[in-house]
């Protein structure tokens, strides 16, 4: 009766270590994505979580970060996918897992900037340091504390991520519900792009940004953007660096954002050329140079020396034209991004002060010969474009 119950509990042992065997991924699998999910902030889903045991790999799908309340979308971001490499930080999964080579496919990013000046961005940061676990919690099953796992530390206890991520073919979309009663809305699609992320120990703070990477604007392959961003979240107001080297793209969907500051109105053209914003606590240090083709546009009435323009518009343009037949035009932005002051170039200040010599000369000319409009005309002419031209040599 002993031996056969012996050879009972042997073959059940045996069956169950075979079933262990054979489910072990299985089994894994599940304690894997349970203590993941046990850890995830409540501003994060994730659809599915798949481990490759045999490989080493990861697969989640349908990742998402909530909105800050407020905000139009219910997501700030929604990615379709995201692959990369693991290791276990310890002897078992329980002591967490080490991730590596992360790829994000075909993400979207809906940046929102509502008519008060709020950002979901920004929000979100604020959102992730109010909904970070307490000191002494775990999980957000604050009951059952989870052995050998630092306390406070939320999802880092479990998983440790990179500071670099490789993003392809993602979206972003900025809807700006602040420079007009109607929003504008730009996208920038065809993103592909290297991401360096850092954060705090706990992964509830972001403390810098960088990203260097290309995309079309609105979707459009003959409007092109190279960057590289480098952006602070800590300070006050907004510190970052960004260069933009840009080609052909289109003038007119932008005008939310220069009409204030033009003379013109844009009905067509392009631009190409580099861009460069500097921000220091809100504070911006601009300097830009571009290269417009395909122009149409006329001149913007009421607008401060509107006469001026538009008697001078035909000859500006062959000053600042190069001999490739492009309009060359450089200029610098400074002071507060609230008010920002916009102050010519290098370029266009010879561009001008070549047309104010010519302009002077010949009005002198006209003074000095008798011409139609009368000498005293003439002479009051010339002055008028020396106070002009000294305004903008000045800027």
């Amino acid at each position: 009766m002993i031996k056969k119950i012996l050879i009972a509990v042997v073959v059940l042992i045996a069956l169950t270590a075979a079933s262990v065997f054979i489910y072990r991924y299985q089994i894994l699998q599940y304690t894997a994505e349970t203590l993941i999910r046990k850890y995830l902030p409540d501003y994060i889903r994730i659809d599915t979580i798949k481990f490759d045991f045999a490989k080493g790999d990861v697969a989640l799908a349908g990742f998402k970060i909530l909105n800050p309340p407020q905000f139009s979308k219910e997501y700030l971001m929604e990615i379709e996918k995201i692959t990369c490499r693991y290791k276990l930080r310890g002897k078992k999964i329980t002591d967490g897992i080490e991730i590596a080579s992360p790829v994000l496919t075909n993400a979207v990013l809906d940046i929102e900037r509502l008519g008060d000046g709020r950002i979901n961005l920004a929000e979100a940061q604020e959102m992730m340091i109010k909904k970070a676990p307490d000191a002494g919690t775990v999980s957000r099953d604050k009951t059952e504390p989870k052995p050998s796992q630092p306390a406070g530390k939320g999802l880092a206890a479990v998983v440790t991520l990179p500071q670099k991520f490789i993003i392809k073919n993602a979206k972003a979309v900025f809807v700006d519900r602040l420079v007009r009663s109607t929003p504008t809305v730009i996208t920038f699609e065809n993103v592909n792009t290297e991401l360096t992320l850092k954060m705090n120990e706990y992964y509830t703070k972001v403390l810098s940004v960088g990203s260097v990477g290309e995309g079309y604007v609105n979707g459009d392959p003959t409007q092109t953007v190279n960057w590289s961003i480098s952006l602070d979240p800590t300070t006050p107001r907004l510190t970052m660096s960004s260069r933009f080297d840009v080609s052909g793209v289109l003038i007119p969907p932008l005008e939310p954002y220069y009409d204030k500051y033009s003379p013109f109105i844009f009905k067509t053209g392009r631009f190409s050329g580099l861009l460069i914003f500097d921000f220091d606590n809100g504070m911006i240090g601009s300097s830009d140079e571009l290269r417009l083709s395909g122009l149409r546009f006329s001149v913007k009435q009421g607008f401060e020396n509107a006469q001026f323009w538009q008697t001078t518009v035909p000859d500006l343009v062959k000053y600042f034209t190069s001999p490739y037949g492009e309009i060359v035009f450089d200029f610098k932005i400074k002071g507060d991004m609230a008010e920002p002051q916009f102050f010519l170039g290098p370029k266009s200040k010879e561009a001008i002060l070549a047309m104010a010599v010519d302009k002077i000369s010949e009005a002198i000319q006209k003074a000095n010969s008798g011409g139609a409009g009368g000498p005293k005309s003439d002479i009051d002419k010339a002055k008028d474009y020396i106070d002009m031209f000294k305004g903008f040599i000045k800027k």
